[in-house]
């Protein structure tokens, strides 16, 4: 927009998004993406901003939901807490393990032998080393990838502007979201 071309009658409209710096009585100061302090007063916050962390109550979703409700909400300040992608060991270190727990086993006496057939049972060798929760706040734009994974920038994140490209991208898998703050809303997983 060009402020000179601005005339009454203009129609304008906003897609901002903000970080808390300062709370005084009446108004919030507010970083915006660009570096700027911007203060705003306490009637627009009610009125017009959303808040990635606040909700009035609670909702038990399935999973299918979850996603649904996640991606039908584009460029809205939330939160989110969702898995990381597992990784796959390694064939030696995995070997490695297998091999430290059946010498575990061999060179117990036969008391703590069951005890630690019981454990291996209750909590198997397994080939992959499963993905972290991860919780996030901030936006996105409503991109799906080819995987299916939604582009998400997260506003927790400093803004890198000596790059051609926003380093506060995240991407998020809509399948293994545990709970999604939005609207006022945290819908959790059932």
């Amino acid at each position: 927009m060009d402020f000179k071309k601005l005339k009454p009658g203009s129609i304008l409209s906003e897609n901002s998004f903000f970080v808390v710096k300062e709370i005084k009585p009446g108004k919030v100061i507010v970083k915006d993406e660009y570096g700027n302090d911007i203060t705003i007063g306490e009637a627009y916050v009610d009125k017009v901003l959303h808040c990635a962390d606040y909700f009035e109550k609670e909702e038990k979703k399935t999973m299918t939901e979850l996603a649904e409700l996640f991606i039908s909400s584009p460029r809205i300040a939330m939160s989110l807490a969702f898995y990381k992608k597992s990784t796959e060991k390694t064939k030696k270190a995995f070997e490695a393990e297998k091999s430290a727990k059946i010498k575990e086993i061999q060179n117990a006496s036969l008391s703590t032998a069951a005890k630690l057939l019981e454990d291996l049972i209750e909590n198997p060798i397994s080939k992959t080393i499963p993905g972290e929760l991860r919780v996030i706040k901030g936006r996105h734009s409503g991109h799906i990838d080819e995987l299916g994974r939604v582009h998400f920038i997260d506003m927790e994140l400093s803004k890198e502007s000596d790059k051609d490209y926003d380093t506060r991208k995240r991407e998020v898998d809509p399948r293994t979201i545990q709970w999604l703050i939005v609207n006022k809303v945290k819908y959790t997983l059932k």
